[in-house]
C-alpha cells in the first residue's frame, strides 16, 4: 500500500511521456500531410511546376511568352459574400495542353485601391481549344466581401473587383 502512490506516479510519468511522443509524432504526420494536401488542392506556393512534365514559359522568354500568354484567358470570376470559394474559367486556345499555370490575383475595392494580392500555382489539364472551371479557397476568410459582378448579397458586404495576371505557363502533350 505504501508503494502505491509511487507506482501511480511512475505510471503517470510513463504514460505522459508516451503521450508526448505520440502527440509529437502525430503533429509531424499531420504537418507533412497538410503541406502536401495544401499544395495539391489550393495551389498556393507549391512545387506544381517541378512536379509537372512539360515546357515552362515565363515573361523572361519574351517572344515565346507573348505568343503563349495571349492564348491563355481567364474569365467568369465569381465569389459570393457568404462563400469561402472563388471560381473562374481558364481557357486554352494554344496548340498544346495546358499543364500548369502561375498567376497573381489582385483584389481591388471599387475605388481602385488594392485590398489583397496572392500568387497561385495551379496544376491543370486543359486541352487545346478547351476551357475548365477552377475553384480556389477564398482570401476572404470572414466572408464579408463579394465580387461586384456576382449576385448582390442580402446582408451588408463590400464589393471588390479582381485582376488575374498570368506569370508562368507549363505546356505539354
Amino acid at each position: 500500500m505504501r508503494h502505491r502512490p509511487v507506482t501511480v506516479f511512475l505510471t503517470a510519468v510513463v504514460l505522459f511521456g508516451c503521450l508526448c511522443v505520440d502527440d509529437a509524432e502525430a503533429r509531424k504526420i499531420r504537418s507533412s500531410h497538410k503541406i502536401s494536401s495544401h499544395a495539391s488542392t489550393s495551389g498556393e506556393a507549391s512545387d506544381v511546376f517541378t512536379e509537372t512534365e512539360g515546357v515552362v514559359f515565363t515573361p523572361d522568354s519574351i517572344d515565346e511568352w507573348l505568343r503563349i500568354s495571349e492564348k491563355i484567358r481567364f474569365y467568369g470570376f465569381d465569389k459570393n459574400a457568404g462563400s469561402s470559394i472563388e471560381s473562374f474559367f481558364i481557357s486554352n486556345s494554344s496548340d498544346s495542353t495546358l499543364k500548369a499555370i502561375g498567376i497573381d490575383i489582385l483584389y481591388f475595392d471599387m475605388k481602385g485601391r488594392q485590398l489583397h494580392r496572392r500568387r497561385l500555382d495551379i496544376k491543370c489539364d486543359v486541352a487545346p481549344g478547351e476551357t475548365m472551371r477552377h475553384d480556389i479557397k477564398s482570401w476572404d476568410t470572414q466572408k464579408s466581401f463579394y465580387y461586384h459582378r456576382s449576385a448582390k448579397p442580402r446582408r451588408q458586404s463590400t464589393p471588390f473587383d479582381v485582376k488575374i495576371e498570368l506569370k508562368k505557363v507549363c505546356l505539354g502533350h
